[in-house]
């Protein structure tokens, strides 16, 4: 085996920490966080109680994890968008997330109304406050891009308006976890939000193509 190959090899305890991640993420998915055992999941992993809360850390810090990674993704899929295209970048937060989502909606859903309830329950607030402040934080380069470029007059800091799309799509996200509207909903209502902040500022030469794609979109039933 060549040098290289045993770089890239994950170690021992990364392989330990990728399996009970995985199995994490079953169990969320079939019994919900509330059915998420330390004991099942050290079981399941083929590890030890004492292991999980040395490589991760208690059941919040597993959901945590989680999600960590699923942002992950997200920021990755964000990578692949041209600099010049903000909007396509606005839009791409909204899209990669709900397409994520669709491959386990059921986990999703879950995972949601758990972190959801421990934010409210002020349990790890720093580090589930951290989550929003990265997802606002992308639509907030976005905003600032297309000011840049002069799509967006900037009269609106870009803050302010990156941080309204983000609880935009909170809200959206919250008709979705708890059944109300459809993950097709969700993902159009966002994208709403989005389209309705941007022209909020939008200079008189970006307005039509904001205008264009929003009439695309629909409101879903409240």
């Amino acid at each position: 085996m060549s040098e290289t190959d045993l770089l890239s090899r994950p170690s021992a305890k990364e392989s330990r920490r990728a399996r009970i991640i995985h199995e994490a993420h079953k169990m969320i998915g079939a019994d919900g966080y509330d059915g998420l055992s330390l004991r099942k999941l050290a079981k399941a992993a083929d590890v030890t109680v004492p292991t999980i809360y040395n490589l991760i850390g208690p059941k919040e810090q597993i959901l945590i994890e989680l999600f960590r990674g699923w942002i992950a993704q997200i920021e990755a899929a964000l990578d692949q968008i041209e600099k010049d295209q903000p909007l396509d970048l606005a839009e791409t937060i909204i899209t990669e997330a709900t397409d994520l989502i669709a491959q386990d909606e059921v986990f999703f859903r879950a995972a949601h109304i758990a972190l959801n309830r421990l934010i409210e329950g002020d349990e790890s607030q720093s580090s589930f406050n951290n989550f929003g402040q990265r997802a606002s934080g992308m639509q907030t380069e976005a905003v600032r891009r297309a000011q840049l470029q002069g799509l967006l007059k900037g009269a609106i800091p870009a803050e302010t308006l990156g941080r309204q799309i983000f609880f935009n799509y909170n809200e959206a996200s919250r008709y979705w976890m708890t059944g109300r509207h459809s993950l097709a909903e969700f993902r159009n209502t966002a994208l709403v939000g989005v389209y309705i902040c941007f022209l909020a500022d939008a200079t008189d030469r970006f307005r039509p193509e904001l205008l264009r794609r929003l009439s695309r979109m629909w409101i879903p039933k409240v």
